[in-house]
């Protein structure tokens, strides 16, 4: 194979995932071989991403359009995984904010987001995206209580 063959990475536009043209979240080593078998991990390049677009089949993928599925995957939140937690720390469900919403007082949302916020939290390993579930958890405790059906 001749180098005219391989396609760079164009290191001036953002990570875009290979499936659905969504902006990726760049994760470490540390969350890929959290929800990756070691061969699908080792099959992406440094940097990696994280796909955060809901109905997109692929998980990670790295600049050169490498891709790991949903299928491939584990651990994931919901909605990528419809029967993943919101929140992979603490197993907070999208069932448990609905009966928040339902008890009109947010007691289970409230825990978890406390204890996202305290040191423990294993976000970086317990989340796909290797980040804090307080911004994914709030959203859809908003829009729930709304009413929104997109969700």
């Amino acid at each position: 194979m001749y180098k005219a063959d391989i396609k760079e990475p164009d290191s001036s536009l953002p990570p875009r995932c290979p499936q659905c043209n969504a902006d990726g979240l760049q994760v470490g080593s540390t969350t890929l071989q959290a929800h990756l078998a070691s061969d699908a991990a080792e099959s992406l390049g440094e940097p990696a991403y994280w796909c955060a677009t809901n109905d997109c089949p692929v998980a990670y993928f790295d600049l050169f359009e490498r891709s790991v599925d949903c299928k491939a995957s584990h651990g994931l939140y919901w909605p990528k995984d419809p029967a993943g937690p919101l929140c992979c720390c603490y197993g907070l469900t999208a069932d448990e904010v609905d009966a928040d919403i339902a008890e009109q007082v947010p007691s289970r949302v409230r825990a978890v987001v406390q204890k996202a916020g305290l040191p423990d939290a294993a976000c970086t390993t317990k989340s796909p995206d290797g980040r804090s579930c307080v911004a994914r958890v709030q959203r859809y405790y908003v829009r729930a209580k709304q009413g929104d059906s997109s969700i």
